[in-house]
């Protein structure tokens, strides 16, 4: 009888553990294709020189370090900064994607990717192209994908 019941209770719990795996599996396939897609809107808003459209790629409370070390926080500070900057040195700077290099899941609704960037035109570097490394944290809420938090570094020439 101890030895049924012991048993009985190493099969429940083995199929609760199943069924929260199986609840936590992701969708991946789906959810790259979603955080590719917030990347390239935010390559494009970013090449049109809108700062409300690039801030509407992070979440109310994100937070981000720039290149230089500056910490922004919340979509509001991350808004008025793209507007400061856009207006002035990166008005006329062209950004592009080169490639997500990686997207990894924490949990369902918790990633980060590590995104490779460049960037050209900016007015206190004329002549210059620049090459980055991203690491943005992505949170998913009611079903959007969207920056939590992120930092820009700015990659030394010979670096892959």
């Amino acid at each position: 009888m101890k030895r049924s019941l012991h048993i009985l209770l190493i099969a429940g719990i083995s199929g609760l553990f199943l069924s929260s795996t199986r609840a936590q599996n992701i969708d991946t396939a789906t959810n790259n294709t979603a955080i590719r897609k917030l990347v390239k809107n935010y390559e494009d808003a970013w090449n049109r020189h809108d700062p409300k459209a690039l801030a509407a790629s992070y979440s109310s409370d994100a937070t981000w370090v720039n290149w230089f070390g500056a910490y922004y926080i919340g979509r509001q500070d991350i808004e008025d900064h793209y507007r400061t900057t856009h207006n002035g040195y990166f008005k006329q700077s062209h950004y592009y994607t080169r490639a997500v290099e990686d997207i990894q899941y924490l949990k369902p609704d918790v990633a980060i990717a590590h995104v490779r960037t460049g960037l050209s035109d900016d007015t206190r570097y004329p002549g210059e192209v620049f090459e980055f490394r991203r690491m943005i944290v992505l949170t998913k809420k009611n079903g959007t994908w969207l920056i939590q938090a992120g930092q820009n570094a700015k990659l030394e020439k010979g670096i892959k």
